[in-house]
Parts: structure tokens; sequence; C-alpha cells
């Protein structure tokens, strides 16, 4: 039945070409990436409709035009049109002139204007008081288009614009305190999976799923795009959502902001999870949270409603300081073994300094073409980003240093009132990298475990050196995309194409590092008396690392047939090819010689939007989404190839060995035969890519004029999805009695199918998931000052595997024969998430004009955020069946099977407004808080158990719980209550 129906979609889309010649009359729907569109009908005093009526859009902000005509049946559409307020002229022989002003564009917009004509010649002007109607009949897909108003307001402590994505119908997550992506996000019941784009263009990094590839600021951001379900087939390379960030530009009146945001140490409230008393055992001294940020933007005319710049600049310095948690014995001894006590046992000066500069040109080439050029920079210099805190002295940790260039442009070109064509280019570079403070030692790094030793107790410690620096992430994606609109009669016809070129550089850690069980080994192994005391040595030989090149190209085809006045079918076809890179020679794994990109990436998609009453659409998406390849599907591969001892690789040397180097030296070369057997990873020659195939069907009631009520059903079901399993491992010595194989640790042609390695990691596909939820949207669109946006989602997701190539989850299934048996919650199922965000300005009407003066001039913003738990697993510490490379369950424990505390989060900022100075300037100060009722929103729980581990034992087979986990609360990805204040000038 499946079959039938995606073949007759796939039917449909390639009659697209054909269908336009059949239709006289214009079309109404238009899906863009960073434009918006004006349609209407044009009719006479009576309600006649009239053709071949002149209609001129007219930007008010940039002077720039563009002029239509009516079909035949009155209607007209104006599509890529920049953001911005309008004005509609139409105008016809015998009828009065008649201009409505005030119409607002949003990015994805279509906006609705009717024009009545008056017979006569006296022109009318009418100021459009009221958006377009609320309800967008055209639109098919979930989302929302964040407002200037809001991006502007709404409460953002993190300085992170990145995090309005939570604040959209369908999605969950948890936002970022600092720079990076939202974490553990629902995206469509799959984790993370999200298309980045700044202005249509890339922003997606691609080593693994759902990351960013460069930070972005608010001084830059005008509107925020969010796409979260059935999408036109114009946008892909995700299963999930498309979050697309519109940057400002100039127009013909100089504008701007400045502003300063402070946050003090008494701003911050004690920790989650920390007791910021330090006179008690496990208290610490509250740390400052400090930040200053600065923020500027301007825009203005070179040449009036021809030429416009717009510049942007923010810094910020954020603290975020880290005690160790090494003891008084621990410290003592090592201080008495030389260790300088103040320099490294000293709270880590976590200091995060980032900039952000943008640069945009907009200019109206001539009557035909619309170009704009855009550079960004950004750049993050944090020291003491990693080993920090905790059990790591300062000598142990590194600095993190970020540089990201952007250039991006787009050409509008109007080849006729009918054919307009869109062109994106840009060439995003970044390089992440770590290198050493100067407080890191020297090297090599010291690792000494937890032990009690003549009953005295020493917790662990590292110091020494550190194994995180040298690391290097570098990539380079030129891209490019462009399509053609077409408008015949009924018809909106859009193709395009589109390529990136990945260039990818990662470079792992150059480290020595010693591992000791006790400070009694190290000081035997300091003094001489055992040298090779030491636990294990691991130490990188050259510079381990990979440099790959991939190329990604995509094409479509889509068609929007306004069938009837109340009836618009959108249906098309895309195709995505995600072209794997060219191994090196001589790969010593077959698997790894050679990559597979598959070639049937073919995604027919329709979506019907019906208007039974004027107050009522109902729309029926449906359509299958591939997922673009994470690129460290080959890396990791090429990484971790086994060729172990022939060139640059991390070796691990157990002590006591012929090949065993003393205590502190680090060795230069590590021959093969002194290498225990090597672990490797590899992708499966079979490799398919990750899709999902969706329906979406909403019902959305206008309540009001300004009010809006959306009731949806989402169904996702995903196919190919990647997980990880040991593809090694053969012939079980025994099985546990849940029926879980158990595999021997012995590396031999009896236990491995490929006995010269021991693990391998295999990169697989075929994992299934499902999704399943009911959404509620009200929105109320700014009227009496205020804007609001609420979304309930009830939702279950399932997945039949832990998921890989996240940045959240990459974990291998607990069976590798049986990869099912991991069936169950998927690590972002949710069953319960609410978002709010409000905008309110109050307009007072008093008869008191004091009164009037206090009320107005203030802005209220809030966001809130509330969710059930994350999921979590039930483990063990130990193997229970040999697999080394999966994390074991106790006896008949599936995964996921308990939940960390619900979250609730509210943010909320206040703006006071005073007297505009010398007539252009408007003053506000503001002051704004995370979590402000300092609620404990804890993200992590302690899952692990005591279980039998021999045979035999009175208690139960191996695997049996002996003790539960505590599940109390370990860690989050939240803050505690800030607050933080602010001063701002607009002009």
């Amino acid at each position: 039945m499946q079959s039938r129906i995606w073949k007759s979609i796939l039917i449909a889309a390639l009659l697209a070409a054909i269908l336009p010649s059949i239709s006289i009359q214009y079309a109404s729907g238009q899906s863009q990436s960073i434009n918006g569109t004006i349609r209407g009908t044009v009719m006479d005093a009576t309600g006649a409709v009239l053709p071949d009526v002149t209609i001129t859009v007219t930007n008010l902000a940039t002077g720039f035009t563009r002029q239509v005509k009516s079909g035949g049946d009155g209607e007209y559409i104006v599509p890529n049109l920049p953001l911005g307020s309008y004005s509609v002229l139409a105008e016809a022989n015998g009828f009065a002139p008649l201009t409505q002003k005030g119409v607002n564009v949003g990015a994805g917009s279509s906006v609705t204007v009717d024009e009545q004509l008056k017979t006569g010649s006296v022109a009318t002007q009418v100021l459009v008081v009221d958006d377009a109607p609320i309800l967008e009949v055209s639109r098919l897909d979930l989302g929302r288009t964040i407002s200037a108003a809001e991006t502007q307001s709404l409460p953002l402590s993190s300085r992170n614009p990145y995090n309005f994505i939570l604040f959209q119908p369908g999605i969950s997550g948890h936002p970022n305190p600092e720079n990076g992506i939202p974490r553990t996000v629902n995206t469509n019941g799959l984790v993370d999976r999200v298309n980045y784009q700044l202005d249509g263009m890339v922003d997606t990094e691609t080593d693994r799923y759902g990351l960013r590839l460069f930070a972005i600021s608010d001084s830059y951001v005008r509107e925020i795009e969010t796409i979260s379900n059935s999408f036109a087939p114009e946008f892909g390379n995700t299963a999930g959502v498309i979050f697309n960030t519109i940057t400002g530009s100039g127009t013909n009146s100089i504008h701007g902001t400045a502003q300063y945001i402070w946050r003090p140490k008494a701003g911050s409230s004690c920790p989650i999870l920390s007791n910021c008393d330090p006179t008690v055992t496990g208290g610490i001294v509250k740390p400052s949270l400090h930040v200053d940020d600065y923020v500027g933007n301007v825009g203005a005319p070179i040449i009036k409603d021809k030429l416009f710049f717009y510049a942007a600049y923010e810094h910020l310095k954020r603290a975020n300081p880290s005690g160790n948690t090494i003891n008084t014995a621990m410290q003592n001894a090592l201080v008495a073994l030389g260790v300088d006590k103040l320099s490294d046992f000293g709270t880590a000066a976590q200091v995060q300094y980032a900039q952000w500069f943008d640069t945009r040109i907009d200019a109206t080439l001539n009557k035909k073409n619309q170009l704009f050029i855009r550079y960004n920079y950004f750049r993050n210099s944090y020291p003491f980003n990693t080993n920090v805190g905790g059990t790591y002295a300062l000598s142990a940790a590194s600095d993190f240093q970020d540089r990201a260039h952007i250039i991006g442009a787009q050409l509008v070109t109007t080849f006729s009132p009918t054919i307009f064509n869109e062109f994106r280019g840009s060439w995003p570079y970044r390089n992440e990298h770590h290198v050493a403070d100067p407080l890191t030692g020297k090297g090599p790094m010291i690792t000494i475990a937890a032990a009690t030793v003549n009953s005295v107790k020493y917790t662990a410690v590292n110091f020494g050196g550190s194994n995180g620096v040298d690391d290097k992430f570098q990539e380079k994606i030129p891209s490019f995309n462009d399509n053609v609109t077409w408008i015949k009669g009924k018809h909106s016809v859009k193709a395009g194409f589109g390529m990136q070129q990945n260039l990818d550089t990662q470079l792992a850690d150059v480290y020595t590092q010693y591992s000791f069980a006790s400070i009694t080994d190290y000081q035997n192994a300091l003094n001489g008396t055992a040298p090779q005391g030491y636990s294990t040595l691991k130490a990188s030989i050259g510079h381990p690392g990979a440099a790959y090149h991939s190329l990604f190209f995509d094409l479509f085809a889509q068609d929007a047939w306004q069938l009837r006045k109340n009836l618009l079918v959108t249906y098309g076809v895309r195709y995505d090819q995600y072209r794997a890179p060219t191994p090196p020679a001589n790969e010593p794994f077959s698997y790894t010689q050679s990559f597979n990109t598959p070639k049937g990436n073919f995604s027919p998609r329709l979506g019907i939007s019906y208007q039974p009453f004027s107050k009522t659409v109902v729309r029926l998406n449906a359509g299958i989404f591939y997922e673009a390849t994470p690129t460290n599907t080959w890396y990791n591969p090429l990484y971790n190839n086994g060729a172990a001892g022939t060139g640059s690789f991390i070796a691990t040397i157990a002590s006591g060995g012929p090949c065993s180097p003393s205590f502190p030296n680090s060795p230069q070369t590590v021959t093969a035969g002194c290498l225990p057997t090597q672990s490797i990873y590899a992708t499966n020659p079979k490799f398919k890519n990750e899709y999902v195939w969706n329906i979406n069907l909403q019902i959305a009631q206008q309540i009001a004029k300004n009010d809006s009520l959306t009731l949806g059903y989402i169904m996702t079901n995903g196919r190919n999805m990647q997980f990880l399993r040991n593809m090694n491992l053969i012939n079980p010595t025994s099985y546990l009695t849940d029926g879980r194989p158990v595999y021997s640790t012995t590396v031999s042609a009896s236990t491995r199918a490929y006995p010269q390695f021991n693990n391998i990691t295999l990169i697989d596909t075929g994992s299934n998931s499902s999704y399943n939820a009911l959404t509620a949207t009200y929105e109320h669109r700014m009227s009496a000052g205020l804007t609001t946006s609420a979304s309930y989602t009830w939702s279950h997701a399932i997945s039949n595997t832990p998921e890989g190539n996240s940045y959240e989850f990459s974990s291998a299934v607990e069976d590798p024969s049986n990869p099912r048996r991991d069936r169950a919650n998927s690590g972002i199922n949710r069953p319960n998430a609410f978002t709010l965000s409000l905008v309110y300005t109050p307009l007072p009407h008093f008869d008191n004009h004091i009164l009037n003066g206090v009320i107005k001039n203030n802005t209220f913003a809030l966001l809130g955020n509330m969710s059930s738990g994350d999921q979590q697993t039930i483990t063990v510490s130990q193997s229970l069946n040999g697999d080394a490379i999966a994390t074991s369950r106790p006896l008949y424990v599936g995964r996921n099977t308990v939940r960390a505390p619900n979250i609730y989060q509210f943010d909320m900022r206040y703006t006071r407004a005073f007297p505009t100075l010398f007539e252009r300037i408007q003053p506000q100060l503001l002051i704004e808080g995370n979590n402000i009722l300092n609620h404990s929103n804890v993200t992590s729980i302690n899952t692990t158990a005591t279980v039998v581990t021999a045979a035999g034992d009175v208690r139960g087979p191996i695997g049996t719980v002996v003790t539960a986990p505590t599940f109390a609360p370990t860690s989050t990805l939240l803050e505690a209550r800030i607050l933080q204040f602010g001063m701002k000038f607009d002009f």
C-alpha cells in the first residue's frame, strides 16, 4: 500500500513540467529561503475580478520596486521580495489608483493584499494597520518565523541566537549557556537533525549530526525562519529541522544600535547541584560568572535607493571558573614531590573572549537585478577550555582557539514579471584547535588513580602535562545553489540545483600520558626505584589524523498549483547525492579501501492546503527526506584504520614488557610488534543514506483577527539510520540468561572474524525509528502591544538502536548479533513538551498623562520551556558479554527505561525606554534573567547498578542486580538563576 502511494506521488512530481501549459491563472503558492511574497486579488467595487491591472510593490525602506500584472482571474503574485515594509499600488484604466502601505514581508512569508478599485481618477491611499491574514494559506510546512521584534526583545542571557530553535512547534531540548548548539534536541523524533543556515547558505558542520559550523551574534540577526516538518523539495540535507538566520541590511535611513550587557558575580546563583558554602564538606566558593558584552550595528545608504551598507560588531567576555576536587592528601603528596601548589591546584580562570564582525552590502544593480554580498568573522579565545576542574590540575589543561571567515552572496534576477532566478553562493572557513596554556605542563601527563594507602584516602589526579593539545578541526565548504521560478497560470514552478564541497582536516592530540595505580607507584617511578611501575602508557607517534574531501549536490523540481481558489497543491521531487571521499592507497582493512556512495536518493513530496471556510485551513503533507551523511562516517575509519606502527598513530603500551620505556621518557617510535592487536573502525560497504518518510496533518483555525490555534498530527518513520556494532566478534563462549552471547576477550582466528584486528567498530545502517506526535500551537500576532507563541507537543519516539555519529549519542549496540535487542525509547523521547514566547509592550490610553508615561515605554518578554526529563539507561560498570566497545545493562533491562526529573525553565527580560535624545537616539535600560524561578533542572542521574559478575553466585546468574542505581542527580546542561543588566541606544 505504501509503495503504491509513493509511486503515485512520484508520477505526480514528474508531471510538474507538463501541467503548467494547461492553465491561464496565477498560482498563489511559493516557498523561499530568505525572501517573501506579496500576492492578492484585484476586484472592482462590485467584487468582480479585474484582469491586466498593473501592480507595483515598493520597499519603503530601500526604494526597491517590482511590477507585475494581474491574471485573468484578477490574481497576482510577486515572489522573491527582500524583507521589509512595502506599499502596493494598483492601477487600471478607468479606475482610481489604490495604494496600500505598511505591508510587512517576513522571511518565508506569503502576504495577501487584495485590492478593490473604484471607478474614477482620484488616487486613494490606505495605511495597512494589520499584517497579512494570520492564517498563511500557502504555508504547508510546520514552522515559524521569529520576527525582528522578538529576536531583539526576548531574553538571551547566553548571547546565543541558536537557542531560539527550541521555541518552535514540535521541538524540544535544552538551551546552550555558551555559543554552541542547543543540546539533545528532538527533531522529528531524531537526535539533533538540524540544517543550520545563514541567509539560506551553509552553516552546518559536516562531521556529525546537528552541529553548526560557526557561532553567530545577535548583533546582526534580523529574523529567524524555522521549518521543522514536511518542507518543499527546494529544502533538504536534513530529516529534521531547518534553522535559517536572516542577517540585517542597510536602508535609506541611518539606523543602528549600541548596547552593553553586564553580569556581576552577585547576579548568579550557586550552580545547580553545588553547595556554595566552602566551610562544609564538598562546599565550593561561589564562582564568578561575570559577563561584559559590547554590541553595535549600523546601517545606512551609500546611494539612495541603490546601494546600502550594514555592519555589526560584538565583543563578549564571559567567565566560567572551575575548581578542582583534588583532596588535601593528594595535593600535599604531590607538593612534597615538587609540584607547585599555588600554580597547579588553583581554580581554572576560564574566561571566554569572543568577537563577531559582520558587514553586508546590498545593491539594486538595475530594475532586474538585486545583489547582496556579506562577510562574517568570528574569533573565540578560551583559556582553560579542556581538562579543567574535578580531578584535573591546571598543568593538565589546554586552551581553545576558534576562527571562522564566511563570505556569502545572493543575486536575484527578474527575467520577466513571471520568471525569476535566485543564485546564492558562500565560502565558509573554520579552524578550531587546542593549544597549551602558559600554565600547561611540559609533559608527560600523569594520571594517578584514586586509592587508599596506609589508611589515607587519595583522590584521583591528572597533572604535569595535557592530552588535549594540538588537535585540530578545519573545514572549508565552498557551495552554491541556483533556482528558477516560473509563474504560469495557476502554477508556480520552481527548479534548481546546489553543490557543496567539504574540505576537511582532523588532527588528534599530541601527548604522552603515564597512568599509575596509586601515589606510591608514581613516587617509585619518579625516584627511579620502579621506572616501569606505571599501569599503561599512551603516546602520540607523529601527528595522527586525516584529511579528506567529499562532495554533496542536489537537484529539485516543484510546482505550487492553485487548483481552486481555496485549494493549493504543492508537489515535486528532490534528488540528493552525498559523494564519499577516495581513501588513500593500501588501507589495511578491505572495508576502508573504498566507500560506497548511494545513488538512489529520490525524495517525492506532496502538500495540500485546503481552506473549507474563510477562517479554517487544513494542511496535509507527505514526503521523503534524506539526511546528509556525517563525514565522520569516513573520517573514523580513515583515522582508526589499524595502521599503527607504520605511520602517525597513538600507541598504548602496558608496563613491564621489553617495549616499555622508563618513566618519564616519551617514545619517538613504537614498532607494530610492541603494540596490542589493534581495534579499528569501518563503514559498511553497502552503506545507505538515512531518510525519513513523514506525514503531517494540521488544522488551523483563526479565532480572532490576530489569534489562531493549530492542531496537528505528525508521523515520522526513520529508515537506514546509522548505528555502531562490533562486527569482529564470533563464536560465543556462553550466553547470559537473557540470551545475550558472551564473547572471548582473547584475539584468535576462533574468536575474531578478522584475527589481525581485535574489535572492529562498524558504522552500520539499517536501524529504524518511529515518532508520533500531537501538537497544539497558539499564535497571537502583534496587536495591543502583545505578541505570543505557545506550543504543546505530546509525543513518543522509539528507535531500534542508539544513534551513531551524533554529537550527543554515539554508543554501540549491546548485542552485536542482534541489534534489535536495543529497540526502546529514543534518547530524546520527551512525551510532554511546552514552549512559550511572549513580548508585551503596554499601550495605555489613560486621561492622566503622568500615568500614561509611567506605563508606556515598558517591554516585558518571557520565554518558557517545560518538558519531560531526559531518558536514561541503567548500566553496569563491567562488560558482561566481552564486547569492549559496548556498555552493558543488567539482565532483562531495556535501553532508556528511566527518566531524569522534569524541566521547568522561565527566562524573562524587562526593557524600559526613555525619552528620545536629539530627536534620533532612543535610550533603554534592560534586565534579563535566566531560570528566574531558580529551579534545579537536572539532566543526568546516577543509573549505574551493581550486578553479579561471576557464575555460581547464590544471588543469581551473571547480570542480576545486586544494588540498584541511586538515581541521584549527577549533572546538568542547564544553569541556575542568572541576572544581567544592560544599557541600549537605538537610533
